[in-house]
């Protein structure tokens, strides 16, 4: 089962709940109102390092949606 990263709308408590892929969302464990799933920054394994691996967090990403990666075109 996957991790999900909620982030509560209502008191803008920020947790993480072990939950399957067909889950629809979770309640906030302050204010038990719903929560807005967040998209996660995961951690990259690469070679590299004195031990030979390199973990290291994935920059994050802009914006949200669409508009926030390249598919709409060159910014203005």
């Amino acid at each position: 089962m996957p991790l999900y990263e909620y982030q509560c709308t209502e008191c803008g408590h920020n947790f993480e709940k072990l939950q399957s892929m067909k889950s629809t969302g979770a309640d906030c464990p302050n204010c038990e109102q719903p929560a807005k799933r967040s998209l996660s920054v995961f951690a990259a394994v690469s070679k590299g390092s004195s031990n030979g691996l390199d973990f290291s967090p994935m920059p994050p990403m802009g914006g949200g949606g669409c508009c926030g990666g390249g598919c709409c075109g060159p910014s203005h």
